[in-house]
């Protein structure tokens, strides 16, 4: 059957089916975040065994769902400027080689305005151009630079790390999807995902509430002034004292806030990114999105079925003409 290992990207949803979709599902077993950290995070990368994975993972790991964001990459270090993110892929591969591989992508624009928000929420005290662009201040060869690592615009060029698990697993093994397909029409995508991968699942009985929102423009300068009380938990940030159990506190308030609707709604990409700092991001990414545009127009073309969905489950295969090998993809291309 092989293992479905969804491995994020961040800000896509992955809390919500972790939380709410994976568990619900009866024909697999999923695997709890801190097992599947435990496997494939926290051994060394000289010291990783893919025979000790499989005994953390558990009995049947090839009929398991594993979920974890950080499987792609840290949010605020890059994937440890892309090594993490390539090692990972490496692990999983020796590990589960028949797996199905999902990835879910954003627009980069959203993303970045999403990954700083959520640096505020977790005890950020920096303006977004102080989060992206900090670390260009430093001397080339200020420690600083490497303890520990910042935010990397490089993370957000997923055609690459696409392109590297199609040449790991096979592009038919690995399913990418885009974030905002899912926000816009969340029961209708989930639908055609479980479909798409054999998983049953009774909808009806899953909270489609939003999971994790965002922050008004008054919560957040709240959220960054709240910070200056407390050291944790992010790494780039200032604080005037420390005050135990304030954090957690701090966040309580800030989601009952929000969730009361008095201060405004949740603020878009658009409002937080200034026109030229979203020139830069659009250029920036101009060819990797070019790249992933054409990754799932060929995803789309190989798909079985009217619905433009494959239905990989249940030991079904993709056909491919008469030819069984794995086709090269447009993320292959560059």
């Amino acid at each position: 059957m092989g293992a479905i290992v969804h491995i994020g990207y961040h800000k896509t949803g992955t809390t919500w089916f972790q939380e709410r979709f994976y568990p619900a599902v009866r024909n697999r077993r999923y695997v709890p975040r801190a097992t599947a950290r435990a496997a494939f995070l926290q051994p060394g990368a000289l010291h990783f065994d893919p025979i000790e994975a499989l005994h953390i993972i558990g009995a049947a790991a090839d009929e398991t769902i594993l979920c974890e964001e950080n499987l792609s990459g840290g949010l605020h270090n890059g994937g440890l400027a892309g090594a993490l993110s390539k090692d990972v892929a490496s692990r999983i591969a020796r590990t589960l080689p028949d797996a199905q591989i999902v990835i879910f992508v954003r627009d980069p624009l959203s993303a970045i305005a999403s990954a700083w928000v959520q640096y505020v929420k977790g005890g950020g005290t920096f303006g977004l151009r102080r989060y992206l662009f900090g670390r260009d201040r430093l001397s080339p060869v200020a420690p600083e630079r490497d303890e520990p690592p910042g935010f990397c615009f490089e993370h957000f060029d997923y055609a690459r790390l696409i392109a590297h698990y199609d040449a790991l697993f096979g592009p038919e093994q690995v399913h990418v999807f885009r974030y905002e397909h899912f926000r816009a029409d969340p029961r209708g995508f989930a639908a055609r995902y479980a479909a798409r991968l054999g998983l049953e699942v009774d909808l009806d009985q899953i909270d489609w509430r939003a999971r994790n929102p965002s922050l008004s423009r008054p919560l957040l300068w709240l959220a960054r002034a709240m910070n200056l009380f407390t050291r944790r938990a992010v790494a780039d940030k200032s604080w005037i004292v420390h005050i135990p159990g304030w954090y957690k506190l701090s966040r309580r308030l800030l989601r009952r806030a929000s969730a009361s609707g008095r201060f405004g709604r949740p603020l878009r990409a658009q409002a937080l990114i200034d026109p030229a700092l979203r020139h830069h991001i659009r250029t920036r990414y101009g060819q990797s999105e070019a790249l992933l545009a054409a990754r799932l127009r060929w995803q789309d073309a190989a798909s079985q079925g009217s619905d433009g969905w494959v239905k990989t489950g249940r030991g079904r295969r993709r056909r491919h003409g008469d030819d069984d090998r794995p086709s090269q993809t447009p993320a292959h291309c560059r």
